[in-house]
């Protein structure tokens, strides 16, 4: 089996989490990009309209693999746009794979409304799913507010508090090809 991770990030979150699988699985790592360059408002206008934003080309044969690790954040409860795009383009390379975010949370129902998202894209159910909640890293009184949540910026010692639901997942994942 060979393994991938394939991550998108607006703000280097997820950026950090994938480097941190790619080292964890021992895999190959590839950056999905988007054409146009992003600020807020345009992830605002993808999430408002359901726009699919056009993606740089990739210089990676995706048919080499059997299993991808997609790491995105997730906006308004939906996956990132760049990843939806991504998802929808390369669809036919795509059979095993799994999902984990560095996102805002707060909405216990929000992975399972993920893994339905991922499965209507790709026509079949994600190994494992995964969120790893800024709301947790938060103060009482910043939790669940929009400013605090999309304007954090997570440092290496985040990743260790969640050490053992990034260990999960790694387990996750592993145990799909034991």
């Amino acid at each position: 089996m060979k393994r991938i991770v394939v991550y998108y990030s607006f703000t280097r979150n997820n950026e950090m989490l994938a480097n941190e699988l790619q080292k964890r699985l021992h895999c190959d790592i590839m950056k999905i990009e988007t054409a146009g360059k992003r600020t807020g408002f345009s992830i605002f206008l993808d999430i408002a309209f359901r726009r699919t934003p056009r993606l740089k080309d990739h210089k990676v044969y995706l048919g080499d693999y059997n299993e991808f690790i997609f790491v995105a954040p997730v906006w308004a409860g939906k996956i990132a746009a760049p990843l939806r795009a991504f998802l929808i383009k390369e669809h036919q390379y795509i059979e095993d794979y799994s999902f984990i975010s560095f996102c805002g949370g707060g909405d216990e129902g929000q992975a399972d409304k993920v893994a339905n998202e991922l499965a209507a894209i790709l026509h079949h159910e994600p190994k494992a799913v995964k969120e790893l909640w800024i709301n947790d890293l938060l103060t009482e009184e910043k939790r669940k507010i929009a400013k605090y949540t999309t304007g954090y910026r997570a440092v290496p010692e985040d990743l260790e508090s969640f050490r053992e639901k990034i260990s999960e997942f790694v387990t996750d994942v592993a145990a799909v090809n034991a």
